[in-house]
């Protein structure tokens, strides 16, 4: 009998249910709460606030996902170890037949934890790392200790045989520590990748951009990749191209809108508070799943789609260095409260993407 791994069954689902416009996989936060205070961090609160979802919440809502045909659930927050029913959460999932990923820090992971992951069969676990010493990591997450737990954590997850993936935000603290984290991670004969984006708050607050490197050094780091690393585009860009986590949120990469990004086609998100939204850096319609349906909620993001239009500001058909720009919508929207202007750090990035792409391929039309 053939097998298919589960990327693989995934994948041969996908272009059916794309083709239907309708979801295949769901970014679910379980919780704003975080034993964390990373400095470049989106997350608006690092708090578990008393009106996040309850666990019956949760499991009723998974349901709903699932009777609808939904194929993977991605659990992330905040840091979704912070509640004490995740394990219940993970192994009602699996029970519902779903794809499980999961976004963590890795430094609440215990061994009984990764056993439970183990046996709850997660697809992927994705663990962030903040640089390759004690003081830089501790230097982005502001907690003293925590270095030492994220190596605990993850040497629990390794020693599990988990499908890990250690992925890297890159930001003016860490950077230069990029290619020892690469290593150290290869090392353990695990998966490294590397984002070079940093967001505002999910609220607009823009507080985290001060860590976000400048378009020169984004451009020297990517032209001197590490060996055994990949730059991927983060979890919250709504860009055309890469993928963290690919949103593509709602629809079909706006296929049937002006817009190039992946929001509004095949996959949305779910924040702590049951308010079900295009993605996690797209916080609209804002449509509430305590009140109304997952299928009702579908139809009133794929609306927010249909109606979406650029104004005067839209420049992207018409721009020369169109074919390098990695800004999305959702970083227009986040930074400056509109979909359609043109960032000037993306632009920057993007002319200087496009003249070092000229150098070294010369017979290339500029």
């Amino acid at each position: 009998m053939n097998t298919l791994s589960s990327w693989q069954f995934f994948e041969s689902v996908s272009a059916r249910t794309r083709a239907h416009r309708c979801p295949e996989e769901v970014t679910f936060e379980l919780t704003y709460g975080c034993n964390l205070r990373c400095v470049h961090c989106y997350n608006p609160t690092h708090r578990a606030l008393p009106h996040e979802l309850s666990a019956v919440e949760v499991l009723r809502i998974l349901d709903q996902l699932a009777n609808f045909g939904v194929l993977a659930v991605t659990f992330t927050g905040g840091e979704p170890c912070i509640r004490p029913d995740v394990g219940e959460i993970l192994r009602y999932a699996r029970l519902r037949g779903f794809i499980i990923y999961l976004l963590t820090n890795a430094t609440r992971v215990t061994r009984s934890f990764a056993a439970l992951l183990k046996e709850v069969g997660v697809d992927q676990v994705n663990v962030s790392i903040y640089g390759a010493t004690e003081a830089t990591y501790e230097q982005m997450t502001g907690v003293p200790g925590s270095y030492r737990k994220f190596r605990q954590g993850l040497a629990h997850l390794i020693a599990e045989a988990l499908p890990v993936t250690v992925r890297m935000p890159v930001t003016t603290i860490n950077h230069h520590e990029l290619d020892a984290s690469k290593l150290l991670i290869t090392q353990m004969g695990q998966k490294f990748q590397y984002c070079l984006d940093i967001f505002p708050m999910v609220t607009g607050n823009l507080t985290p951009l001060q860590y976000r490197l400048a378009p020169e050094s984004k451009v020297k780091i990517g032209n001197g990749l590490p060996t055994g690393a990949s730059r991927l585009q983060p979890e919250l860009s709504c860009s055309p191209k890469g993928r963290f986590i690919e949103c593509a949120c709602g629809q079909n990469r706006f296929a049937i809108t002006p817009y190039e990004c992946a929001c509004g086609q095949n996959r949305f998100a779910i924040t702590p508070y049951g308010e079900m939204n295009l993605c996690t850096a797209f916080p609209i319609p804002r449509y509430n799943l305590r009140t109304g349906t997952v299928r009702e909620g579908w139809e009133v993001l794929k609306r927010t789609v249909d109606e979406a239009h650029p104004n005067y500001r839209y420049e992207c058909p018409t721009c020369d260095v169109r074919p390098y720009c990695r800004q999305g919508r959702s970083d227009a929207w986040l930074e400056a409260g509109d979909m359609s202007t043109c960032l000037p750090h993306y632009r920057e990035w993007a002319n200087l993407e496009h003249r070092t792409h000229a150098l070294l391929n010369p017979r290339r039309p500029a």
